[in-house]
């Protein structure tokens, strides 16, 4: 009997024994929680990447965006977004009021689309304007006023394009 008090009595190996066993549950649930958070990541769709020159011209009653390089666009899978004003207004072109060319359906290096807007020159204000009006979008520029175009890749969601460009005369 003696021998066993002796034998409980001695606890100097069991202090290393817990910790390494919690060491290793602790790894194990780390483990599992990276694993778990990897697994629900998606893969999200790049953008196309393209480089263009814009200019709006009030006179000509259109926004020029000339294609210097990059990805091909698709037409059906291309938004146009106008901001401006303060506070900042924002709107989609109608798709029907722009022209891509020399081919309808896609925008390529080398390419121009056109964005139509209806030039006016209202009695309440000194200034001309240029007005946007659609489904998505009703507002108006006016000449020398800066504004926001933007082009939208629709699958990925995310911007091929951003500038901020005058309203020229």
């Amino acid at each position: 009997m003696r021998y066993n008090r002796k034998l409980m009595a001695d606890n100097r190996g069991v202090t290393p024994v817990i910790g390494v066993m919690l060491m290793i549950v602790v790894t194990v649930i780390l483990a599992a929680a990276v694993s778990s958070y990897a697994a629900t990541m998606g893969s999200q769709d790049a953008a196309p990447r393209a480089t263009f020159s814009a200019e709006a011209s009030w006179t000509d009653g259109h926004i020029t965006l000339n294609h210097l390089g990059g990805d091909i666009l698709s037409k059906g899978n291309t938004k146009i977004e106008i901001a401006s004003g303060t506070p900042l207004i924002t709107g989609y072109i109608n798709m029907s009021n722009v022209t891509f060319s020399p081919k309808s359906n896609y925008l390529r290096p080398g390419d121009v689309a056109t964005i139509e807007f209806i030039p006016a020159h209202p009695i309440w204000s000194i200034d001309p304007i240029a007005t946007f009006k659609g489904d998505d979008i009703a507002q108006s520029v006016t000449v020398g006023t800066p504004f926001r175009l933007t082009i939208i890749d629709i699958a990925s969601g995310q911007t091929v394009y951003s500038t901020q460009l005058p309203m020229n005369p």
